[in-house]
């Protein structure tokens, strides 16, 4: 049988071009080794997220609500005034004790141009020494009519600021308890609200689960992304619940994570997965990368002790730090396997191997 040179040409660039393949799939063949390696052995609870700073604002004295400011939702700045009673009477006795203290520094200010004046003559022998004795004790009193102004006035600016309701902090306005026009008495409540600079997870453990807890202070809050808000700030409480036995832990959320982050906003009321690291367990682990999809079996590429090339359906499980996943099963520690299956496959192609999963090399 005759080949025209084209024909052998053909086959020879052919060859040529498998081995450039299989020499370029043998540079990307890079081993990884099966690792087994201590994690956290997480226990994961379903905690309810509430808000650190939350008050109701409650009426100091007595009157008729004038303004209300502020409606329910609406948000405040610390400072802001949230309702004004009438205060008329109040500003009479500021205004009165106002005068009252002008009085007083005026009187004071006399009787210390006296006393001087009186101390002078005195040193000059032109006084009786009970006279400057009487001027002392007239300073004396007006220093303590000065005090007295200065208290009332402190005590008026006081009440005067009793009928003026101011946020405590900034945050939403949850509720209002009285209307404009209504009577209250000290002790009424106003308008009640929350701050969400500062947030927590409120998670009830079981007992088994507690001193691991305290000892260890590591917790992780689960957002809707699959991403982590971590805190070690962890606060057990001191007591078992009478009827479930199960102890109170609060999380400390690190602040502003309730700023609008579309999906991952927490507010007060939302439920939230919540872990905390309650030990250790020893896992496999490999890159992330070394496994490969063929069909609906999850597979890794094992480089057997002879050299060959096997292929190995494996039991994956979940991510961690983004690099590493966790096997399950169909792996063994210290195994060599390798990092680009894509590489595996066309050496695997260029040497003839056959192909099988599970346990069986490949001939």
């Amino acid at each position: 049988m005759r080949f025209s040179l084209a024909y052998i040409s053909r086959l020879i660039l052919a060859s040529l071009w498998l081995n450039v393949a299989a020499a370029e799939a043998d540079k990307e063949l890079q081993l990884a080794v099966v690792e087994r390696i201590n994690i956290p052995l997480l226990k994961q609870f379903i905690g309810t997220v509430e808000a650190v700073n939350k008050a109701t604002m409650k009426a100091q004295t007595s009157g008729r609500l004038a303004e209300i400011y502020f409606d329910v939702d609406d948000i405040v700045k610390q400072g802001e005034v949230l309702a004004r009673f009438r205060n008329e009477r109040q500003q009479a006795e500021l205004d009165l004790a106002n005068a009252g203290l002008q009085e007083a520094i005026a009187e004071k200010e006399r009787s210390q141009a006296d006393y001087d004046r009186y101390q002078n003559l005195y040193e000059q022998k032109l006084v009786a020494v009970s006279t400057v004795d009487q001027a002392r004790a007239a300073l004396k009193t007006a220093k303590a009519r000065l005090d007295g102004a200065r208290a009332r006035i402190k005590q008026a600016r006081e009440d005067y600021e009793y009928t003026i309701i101011r946020a405590p902090y900034s945050g939403i306005v949850t509720k209002r308890h009285v209307e404009v026009g209504e009577s209250v008495n000290p002790g009424s409540p106003l308008v009640s609200g929350i701050s969400l600079d500062v947030l927590r997870v409120v998670v009830e453990v079981p007992q088994s689960l507690v001193e691991n807890i305290r000892t260890r202070h590591q917790a992780m809050v689960y957002l809707a992304d699959g991403s982590i808000l971590k805190s070690e700030n962890i606060t057990v409480f001191p007591f078992a619940d009478d009827m479930s036995h199960s102890f109170t832990v609060r999380v400390e959320l690190p602040a502003d994570v309730a700023v609008s982050k579309g999906s991952n906003s927490l507010y007060p009321g939302m439920l939230v997965k919540t872990g905390f690291v309650a030990g250790e367990q020893q896992l496999l682990v490999i890159p992330a990368e070394a496994m490969a999809h063929r069909g609906e079996m999850n597979v890794v590429y094992v480089k057997s002790p002879d050299g060959r090339i096997v292929m190995r359906q494996v039991r994956p499980g979940n991510m961690i730090d983004d690099k590493r996943r966790v096997i399950h099963a169909g792996l063994t520690e210290g195994e060599n396997i390798y990092l680009n299956p894509l590489a595996a496959t066309v050496a695997l192609k260029q040497r003839g191997q056959k192909q099988s999963s599970g346990n069986a090399d490949h001939d």
